[in-house]
């Protein structure tokens, strides 16, 4: 799997929806990062740089399906958002070829007929077939992580929660204080 970096603080609109592209891209990177001992997860994050992830860690698969699990409600709530919710976006994959999967955040998705689309928030790396801009049309089983911000608070961004539980804790602690994150280490 391959992931994308940088997040500097949560902010709201189509500048949140940029940086927020980035987030989960970089905290799931952060462990498959070679020669990056002795930084902190602050400090991986504004690497701004393309990191890969292990196929079928047990952890990133849990927090998918944990994900999977809540999407209803989740898009419950995206249909009909309580004056606290906003930035709605969902994470989907995009195969790159046989052996890879690049993943995107899709702010400002819609959905009908069954399907839904969405821009490509973040700067493709290795998948060719789309790009900075492109809108794609997914299933809602090709979703694999959601969040939305509540009372500027970020709700689900599961896979993002993974990483930090592997971080030392006094710098997951940081971290989820500062993007103000629900993770539970």
């Amino acid at each position: 799997m391959i992931y994308d970096t940088a997040l500097r603080s949560i902010t709201s609109g189509e500048e949140f929806l940029m940086r927020l592209n980035h987030l989960v891209l970089a905290l799931l990177g952060i462990l498959a990062a070679s020669g990056a001992g002795g930084q902190t997860l602050q400090e991986k994050i504004g690497r701004d740089q393309t990191l890969w992830i292990v196929d079928g860690d047990p952890d990133m698969a849990a927090a998918m399906q944990q994900a999977r699990a809540t999407l209803p409600e989740f898009l419950a709530l995206a249909d009909a958002p309580r004056p606290s919710t906003s930035l709605f976006a969902v994470k989907v994959g995009i195969r790159a070829d046989a052996r890879h999967v690049e993943y995107f955040w899709i702010g400002s998705f819609t959905r009908a007929n069954g399907r839904f689309s969405g821009k490509i928030d973040n700067e493709p790396e290795l998948a060719k077939n789309v790009k900075l801009g492109d809108t794609i049309t997914f299933g809602e089983d090709q979703i694999v992580d959601w969040l939305y911000l509540e009372n500027d608070r970020m709700r689900g961004n599961y896979t993002a929660c993974v990483l930090f539980g592997r971080e030392p804790r006094n710098q997951a602690e940081a971290a989820i204080a500062q993007y103000r994150m629900d993770c539970k280490l």
